[in-house]
């Protein structure tokens, strides 16, 4: 009968185990919910309130192989495997992956053995010596029972928080991806702009030249102050081709650190690059999970995930603490004895620790931690409404910005003719040098704009992207191996009965 109550009794601490204190985290159905708007207001951006977060580490969308430009594939899996930053945040998730099992293993019993053997002697009068010897083995295993979730609670903040490190490892890896194409985009354009520079100064020594002819021959209209406007002319489009080589080279190198190669290893001469983007087909109403795909966003909803565990770790520090121990020992001479019925010993022990009075330390963390849960609150919220003016701030930049190439374009055509007929107008003597001169400089501004508008458009492109947290196109389903995420492994820790 007492048997059968101390298993009764046993078993009813161990049931007790998985009720844990403190509030769950509760995702909120709609970003209405989240930001405090009007459902008309949130459903005029997008087209189904936010999905529950089952596989918060999806497989990252390839977007960049969307640009039409080949060399964008190898240059960026060159960075993602060589990369010095990224070793670094992978080091750091291996570090959160490393507390989330010291969580879980710290709700398994602990164990420990310590076997022991000694031989003795002593020394008679008549100098025999008399040899003994001695055996022992214990052995202690301690559990701390869960009672009130304290270390339940623990594991799911380690999950979050390991789940808040690949978020933000992924915000890196977007964001140095996105440095690879904007080198890559700058290192074409500064390619473009040096052509541009020096076909202008191949111009104006041409024009030197017939100003320096029709000089030398007396025509009236030229002086020797065209000369000189001709020859600064000359020189001031001379002068822009090392500031731009100059330019050209730091690019490069920049992309050469985030290749983890030694800088001035990349030729300046890559190959061709689009000078305009791909036509934008994003659709006109985008679907909420989009924006979950964002990193930024996920990671301050880990956080508040984590902060929303942990007050049910500073709940379950005020209540109290049951701990069992047992230990088993044996102590014999003769090691063939060591276990047997006649040597064991052992005890069983059940410690129950309740602070009583601490000035009111814990209920001040409690609150401290309940603060802690409206701030990351907020900052999740706050991390929605600027991804929602990212993407509108890309969209407007990107529409503006394709027009004004457009406007820019059509202006570059028509100095280039007008300088074409100035030329001539010039050559013939029915011009003046000075209006020559002027269209010469209208034209290498305009060219130049336009290449620095086009470098902009391919900006507002890119921000797009990483406002969208990759792409507006749905990423196809991968294999299973692939979906085998960091967060499943974080999920596997945390049992059934955990989620319960």
């Amino acid at each position: 009968m007492k048997k059968f109550i101390g298993c009764l009794l046993t078993c009813s601490v161990i049931g007790v185990g998985g009720c844990a204190v403190g509030p769950d985290y509760q995702r909120a159905g709609s970003l209405s919910d989240i930001l405090g708007l009007s459902d008309d207001v949130a459903d005029a951006y997008v087209s189904t309130a936010p999905n529950s977060i089952a596989e918060p580490m999806q497989t990252m969308s390839r977007w960049w192989e969307r640009l039409d430009d080949p060399m964008l594939g190898p240059l960026v899996e060159e960075m993602l495997s060589k990369n010095y930053t990224l070793a670094a945040a992978s080091a750091r998730v291996m570090q959160s992956q490393a507390q989330l099992e010291s969580a879980f293993g710290s709700r398994l019993p602990s164990v420990s053995v310590s076997p022991s053997g000694t031989r003795a002697f002593t020394t008679d009068t008549s100098g025999d010596r008399q040899y003994a010897n001695a055996f022992s083995a214990s052995g202690t295993v301690s559990w701390q029972v869960d009672l009130f979730g304290k270390l339940q609670r623990s594991q799911g903040a380690a999950a979050a928080q390991l789940n808040t490190s690949i978020a933000s490892q992924e915000g890196l890896v977007q964001s140095m991806i996105a440095q690879v194409v904007r080198s890559r985009v700058a290192i074409a354009i500064l390619n473009e702009r040096l052509k541009v520079a020096q076909t202008i100064a191949q111009s104006r020594k041409l024009t030197l030249d017939s100003v320096e002819r029709r000089y030398r021959s007396g025509a009236g209209e030229t002086g020797a102050a065209d000369v000189h406007n001709a020859r600064q002319n000359y020189a001031s489009a001379q002068a822009d081709i090392p500031d731009l080589k100059s330019s050209l080279a730091v690019a490069t190198h920049a992309l050469d650190v985030l290749l983890a190669r030694v800088p001035g290893t990349t030729s300046t001469q890559l190959d061709s690059f689009p000078l305009v983007p791909p036509p934008l087909d994003v659709p006109t109403k985008l679907p909420a999970d989009l924006l979950e795909r964002r990193p930024d966003v996920r990671e301050a909803e880990f956080a508040l995930i984590e902060a929303t565990e942990t007050v049910g770790v500073r709940i379950a520090d005020m209540l109290p603490n049951l701990t069992l121990s047992g230990n088993l020992s044996s102590d014999t001479a003769n090691l063939s004895d060591l276990f047997s019925v006649e040597t064991l010993a052992g005890s069983i022990v059940a410690q129950l620790t309740q602070t009583l009075f601490d000035g009111g330390v814990k209920w001040s963390a409690v609150d401290v931690s309940r603060a802690q849960v409206d701030e990351k609150a907020a900052d999740y919220a706050q991390a929605i409404l600027e991804a929602l003016q990212d993407v509108e701030d890309a969209l407007v930049s990107e529409t503006y910005s394709a027009q004004r190439v457009a406007h820019l374009r059509t202006g570059v055509d028509a100095v280039r003719l007008s300088e074409g007929i100035s030329n001539s107008r010039y050559i013939n003597g029915l011009g003046t040098f000075q209006s020559l001169l002027d269209v010469q400089r209208q034209r290498q501004q305009s060219e130049q704009t336009l290449l620095l508008e086009q470098q902009d458009q391919w900006n507002a492109r890119i921000d797009l992207m990483l406002a969208l947290g990759g792409d507006w196109h749905q990423t196809p389903n991968q294999p299973e191996e692939n979906n085998a995420t960091t967060h499943a492994t974080a999920d596997s820790a945390l049992t059934q009965e955990d989620k319960q």
